[in-house]
């Protein structure tokens, strides 16, 4: 894993010349990302009450994969940061509501399912970014 992030970080320094005093912008993306994580899953709840889960769900689920296509084909840098960005508010509020739509689906007993699932996808997705090394393609 340390080999992958090392070859991620090196491909952002290269492609958009992130060196010296630009270095901060690697970690600046992340942030934004998370920082758009926490922003969606405080806005995504409240919406999800008053206008219905599955609208909210499938309206995230749009501009997922919108702005998911944006992160891929990125231009520049500031391109890039401001889709992570919305990405990760469509993420935060698309994993709030969809937990809560799913348990609202199935009984209790079922419950530690959905958390299964979840920790499934993420290790498919971590099998899947070994294999694909170059980052546009994993963003598609």
């Amino acid at each position: 894993m340390l080999v992958f992030a090392l070859y991620f970080y090196s491909f952002y320094f290269q492609q958009w010349y992130l060196i010296r005093h630009e270095a901060y912008k690697v970690n600046l993306a992340s942030s934004l990302y998370f920082a758009g994580l926490l922003i969606g899953n405080i806005f995504f709840g409240p919406l999800s009450d008053r206008l219905g889960r599955k609208p909210v769900y499938m309206s995230g689920l749009f501009f997922d994969v919108i702005f998911g296509y944006v992160t891929a084909f990125a231009p520049s840098y500031e391109s890039f940061a401001m889709s992570r960005f919305i990405v990760g508010i469509m993420n935060g509020g698309m994993s709030l509501v969809s937990f809560v739509l799913t348990q609202e689906y199935v009984g209790k007993s079922y419950w530690a399912l959905n958390k299964l699932t979840f920790a499934v996808g993420i290790a498919i997705y971590a099998f899947l970014d070994y294999y694909i090394r170059e980052w546009r393609s994993l963003h598609l």
